[in-house]
């Protein structure tokens, strides 16, 4: 990429301009340094009537014989700056396209007496734009049309590429812009007036920073008057103009041997700088450093507008190419940038090129992800068949050690409804425990193993109320097969095991207490309560302490019996509930 930038530099531009004082210069620029690195110059003459080159024929000779002479090699760039023709500013609504502002020009260049009889073609830029308004500011030159013709065939002939035909005007002012002169107006954007002194005419330039706000052409045929008649002339005319606008800086350019922008400017009535700069007999100095030229006694008269041909430096926007959107001048320079450090001329083969190296990038870059992208799916591919095959291999192997009988799903919903329903029984029966025991009577013991085991022993103090009980707790398991495998009176029977009974007002006279058993399942209460140890206490400052230590003892033997939800047990006297 950097060698293909470095070799889209080197191809220089070659800037031809003709200048009627001057004749037909040929120049080619080093744009990393500003130095002019060849210069030659060969006489043509220019026809001011009808506005274009007197003879082609001879141009054409000039040229190849400069060509040669500099050694340009074939298919170089080729731009061509020529005497202004036509030059002129046009307001246009800020909407408006491209060929809306041609056919605007056309119509405006077909009043000048040359395009009477005449097809133009015309070169614009804009230069301003008024604010809160919907209008903008252009600048434009025109050509013949036939013109350009002749020198686009002349450019073919020769072997070089025609990238572009300008006016002398604009190239001027930029090539003034290449020199450095105007660095500081441009930096600080003060208004600066330029002046430049042809053979039969001279132009007023008002700018503000870089742009082109106003332009004069006053026409002096210089020739008719005697030297200082001539700079008389000048300096009076110019007065009124030159007082319409305040200027920072006034340059004076003169391109004819019959002025010296010098003289011309110690006789000038102006109080601001004038800076004097001659392209002709009187200057002493070239405008840039020369490395190369075919005759060094020509390089001091060089004018600026071969250096603005030379140089399209995007900097300064003030470009009037007439082949700008010509298709034939497909190689056209858009505008300079710079890229890496270094200064490059952007062109349709440099854009060209651009495309075609980004498109192969593009491609190499597509193919090297799609070649990356194949060998990663080929490896997947490959270990997705391995853990395939080490798969069929396992099941092979299950299949041998299970002697070949199919594989039986497990059903997670079957197994999950067998729990809840063997769960059921229990919760009834923990229902019942804590809602339906009758008013007289107490549990002492409860068992209930898996569900659907169940022993519970109490005591009541009638035979009514333990039946009401059983019927409960039939109620609420209809399908249990539990019975009333105990019952008996034990009024008489106060013991130490049963001492926590006697908080139950009991007359024993008239009344009875009995204990029972509702049961399921054979257990001995007796032997597991022994099993357990000590189940009561003495203490009096813990009237149930025996009763707590009996059912922890029973908790702790997760096995064998199972934990109830005792708290909810209805206390239906003032004997503390089994907890």
């Amino acid at each position: 990429m950097l060698n293909f930038l470095s070799q889209s530099n080197q191809k220089q531009i070659v800037g031809i301009a003709l200048n009627p004082g001057v004749g037909l210069e040929v120049a080619i620029l080093d744009k990393t340094n500003s130095t002019v690195i060849n210069y030659g110059r060969r006489k043509v003459e220019y026809n001011f009537s009808t506005r274009e080159i007197q003879d082609y024929v001879q141009f054409k000779t000039a040229l190849v014989e400069l060509i040669d002479l500099m050694k340009i090699p074939p298919k170089s760039l080729t731009y061509i700056v020529l005497p202004n023709v036509y030059f002129d500013f046009m307001e246009v609504p800020l909407v408006v396209t491209n060929a809306e502002i041609k056919t605007a020009i056309l119509s405006r260049a077909e009043e000048f007496y040359i395009f009477k009889r005449e097809e133009p073609v015309s070169g614009w830029c804009q230069v301003a734009s008024y604010e809160n308004t919907s209008q903008k500011k252009i600048v434009y030159s025109s050509f013949q049309k036939s013109a350009i013709e002749e020198l686009k065939e002349i450019i073919s002939d020769i072997g070089l590429q025609l990238v572009g035909v300008e006016t002398a005007h604009s190239a001027t002012l930029r090539g003034l812009y290449l020199t450095g002169q105007i660095d500081d107006v441009i930096l600080e954007n003060a208004p600066w007036t330029t002046m430049i002194v042809g053979t039969n005419s001279y132009t007023l330039f008002q700018l503000e920073g870089k742009n082109l706000i106003d332009y004069s052409e006053v026409p002096l045929a210089i020739k008719s008057f005697s030297t200082e008649e001539a700079y008389q002339a000048i300096v009076s005319s110019a007065a009124q103009l030159l007082n319409n606008h305040e200027s920072d800086k006034l340059y004076i350019i003169s391109q004819t041997d019959d002025i010296c922008a010098e003289v011309l400017k110690r006789q000038m009535q102006y109080d601001k700088e004038i800076i004097a700069i001659d392209s002709n007999k009187f200057s002493k100095k070239p405008l840039m450093e020369i490395v190369s030229a075919i005759d060094f006694s020509q390089v001091n008269s060089m004018t600026l507008s071969v250096l603005g041909a030379a140089h399209l430096k995007s900097n300064f926007s003030i470009i009037l190419n007439v082949l700008a959107d010509d298709p034939s001048a497909s190689m056209g320079v858009y505008f300079t940038t710079n890229i890496l450090g270094t200064p490059v001329d952007v062109t349709s083969e440099f854009v060209l090129k651009v495309s075609v190296l980004l498109s192969a990038l593009f491609f190499i870059i597509f193919g090297g992800i799609a070649g990356i992208c194949a060998t990663i799916d080929s490896k997947e591919q490959a270990r997705i068949s391995d853990i395939s095959s080490q798969i069929q291999t396992i099941d092979a192997q299950i299949l041998s050690e299970t002697d070949g009988k199919s594989k039986q799903e497990i059903d997670m919903n079957s197994i999950i409804d067998e729990i809840a329903a063997m769960n059921v029984t229990a919760i009834d029966f923990y229902d019942s425990i804590a809602t339906d025991i009758p008013k007289n009577v107490w549990l002492t013991q409860y068992y209930n193993k898996s569900g659907d085991k169940i022993a519970v022993r109490g005591v009541a103090q009638s035979i009514v109320d333990i039946y009401e009980y059983y019927k409960n707790l039939r109620i609420v398991s209809p399908k249990s097969d539990i019975k009333l495998t105990e019952l008996k009176v034990i009024t008489e029977d106060l013991s130490e095991s049963n001492k926590y009974l006697s908080d139950i007002e009991l007359n024993k006279d008239t009344e009875r207490l009995y204990s029972f058993e509702i049961a399921n399942t054979q257990i001995d209460f007796e032997k597991q309560q022994n099993n357990k140890g000590v189940r009561g206490s003495n203490n009096k400052n813990n009237n149930n302490s025996a009763q707590e230590n009996y059912m922890q003892s029973l908790q702790e033997d997760e096995n064998e019996i199972v934990k109830t939800p005792l708290d909810k047990i209805e206390n239906t006297s003032g004997m503390q509930p089994v907890k």
